[in-house]
């Protein structure tokens, strides 16, 4: 019926400090975190799948700049506007994050991988 798959997931949702990051670049687009993890507002990745959650997080503490990077590319490529230093205490104020160590995938049809 369903298959799990080797990976972990990664849910990052954005908190108010990101919108407000995100109105000082862009006044005119006043952003509001309205809801709070609400369907779509958030990313999903994949990561390597771990035997303890504990792992999990120590792998999110070793990458989480690069999440991070990638969450503040999508709102502007211009890294002037960033941050000067990327904190973990940063992180951990501007996203709620959960790790699920279980990946079920529902279909038979070939994941298709794209770059981005």
């Amino acid at each position: 019926m369903f298959n799990t798959i080797n990976r972990d997931v990664l849910i990052l949702f954005p908190k108010q400090p990101l919108f407000d990051w995100v109105n000082f670049i862009f006044p005119d687009d006043k952003m509001v975190c309205k809801k709070p993890m609400a369907h779509d507002e958030g990313d999903i990745f994949l990561i390597p799948e771990f035997d303890h959650p504990d792992y999990a997080i120590e792998f999110l503490k070793d990458n989480f700049v690069d999440f991070f990077e990638h969450e503040l590319f999508e709102w502007t490529t211009d890294e002037n506007f960033w941050p000067d230093k990327l904190s973990w205490e940063m992180f951990e104020n501007w996203f709620h994050y959960s790790i699920q160590s279980v990946v079920m995938d529902t279909l038979d049809d070939e994941i298709i991988k794209e770059d981005y």
